[in-house]
């Protein structure tokens, strides 16, 4: 009688008892998945945005290397003489001796494309060329997509016999290639907004230029 009801207990597991089971292993592994998921993203999402900005820092630098050697040279300009640089809104565009180079080069920053296709474009020109303020024929080009923001600020240079202070603040004017000078210093802000981000990342960077002239 007691080896019956020994027997007798050694069931299995019921319908119920499977179902929940199978449940409770679904529900853990989705959270396990969930969570795997979440830390790929987060881990690609770091990646974007080490790229971003370590292409960010190196167009920067390369544009203040090549701004610490700008070279002035005489350019024609459709209001009269000017000087060989231009910086506006979008765009930057300067002759230079930099990085050991042997021979002066006409080089580009600018914006091309608008909107969600708006990227920076870099472009290397021979020096001298009759058409600096014109498209010319780049010898080289490169596009950053990475960048979709490009703003140039140039001072203008004064002289020191009139600092042109206000309230102890020294005055800082706008730059013209109609000023026959280099400007005194150039600021630039770029914006890298590559995945689309409701608040991109500016990065900003101002460079002193020294006076030299064409070798």
């Amino acid at each position: 009688m007691i080896l019956r009801r020994l027997r007798g207990d050694r069931r299995g597991l019921t319908l119920i008892e499977l179902v929940l089971t199978l449940t409770i292993l679904a529900f853990a592994g989705a959270l396990v998945s969930g969570a795997f998921v979440t830390g790929l993203h987060a881990w690609q999402s770091g990646l974007r945005s080490g790229r971003e900005e370590l292409v960010a820092r190196i167009v920067l630098e390369r544009i203040a290397v090549q701004l610490r050697a700008a070279i002035s040279s005489p350019a024609k300009h459709d209001k009269g003489d000017a000087v060989a640089f231009d910086a506006a809104e979008g765009h930057l565009r300067f002759v230079t001796l930099a990085a050991g180079a042997t021979a002066p080069v006409q080089v580009f920053y600018g914006l091309r494309g608008g909107g969600g296709d708006a990227q920076l474009v870099y472009r290397e020109y021979p020096w001298p060329d009759k058409e600096f303020f014109g498209e010319g024929h780049p010898r080289s080009e490169e596009k950053i997509p990475e960048i979709t923001g490009f703003s140039i600020k140039a001072v203008k240079r004064t002289d020191t016999s009139d600092t042109g202070e206000k309230d102890g603040v020294p005055a800082t004017e706008a730059w013209s290639p109609l000023d026959e000078r280099l400007p005194a210093s150039v600021s630039v802000e770029i914006i890298v907004n590559a995945e689309g981000r409701q608040e991109p990342r500016h990065y900003q960077i101002s460079v002193p230029i020294l006076t030299k002239g064409a070798p």
